[in-house]
């Protein structure tokens, strides 16, 4: 194991975490702040981790969002059974950008596979799988959460993607350590 590149992968993966949740609070805080711009800028950070530190850290950042949101006060409390769902909603998105971005338009394609199978995971919990389970999430929440889960996740998902291979290419350019 090479100590310096994994030093350098955690000092980078914690700094995007760092961004991430301070956007979060940002968006709870202020209310222009909302959905479309903090989900972008969360799922441009995942992406921005695999592409600078690997997928096991982009894992861990997407771990720890839904955690830090939820002990942060940005997730209400009733939303804290389905964190989990978001933290694996988090890691198929990351995975699948990681698997696909080194093949020929791998970032794209890894962009648009990840963000629509992040979607259809979240949807599916959010409106079928819950209600399996049974988590004792409350009927209303149920119904904000199916919206929430919907339709703006995949825009978020493709927005935060395609933003995050933008500054990924224009960084890369100039930086030459990576």
């Amino acid at each position: 194991m090479n100590i310096a590149k994994e030093t350098k992968n955690m000092i980078i993966s914690a700094l995007l975490l760092t961004i991430a949740v301070l956007i979060q609070i940002l968006g709870k805080n202020i209310p222009q702040v909302n959905q479309f711009f903090v989900g972008p800028t969360v799922n441009g950070i995942l992406l921005l981790t695999v592409y600078f530190a690997g997928l096991k850290w982009a894992a861990l950042i997407g771990f720890l969002t839904p955690v830090l949101a939820f002990f942060a006060g940005v997730l209400a409390t009733p939303m804290a059974p389905f964190i989990p769902f978001i933290a694996l909603g988090n890691f198929i998105y990351s995975a699948t950008f990681a698997l696909l971005k080194e093949k020929k338009l791998g970032d794209i394609l890894g962009i648009l596979l990840g963000s629509s199978l992040k979607f259809l995971f979240l949807y599916f919990s959010a409106t079928k799988l819950i209600h399996v389970l049974a988590l004792g999430i409350p009927e209303p929440v149920k119904a904000k959460l199916a919206i929430a889960m919907g339709v703006p996740q995949l825009i978020t998902a493709l927005v935060g993607g395609f933003v995050a291979m933008a500054l990924f290419k224009m960084l890369k350019s100039r930086i030459k350590t990576l």
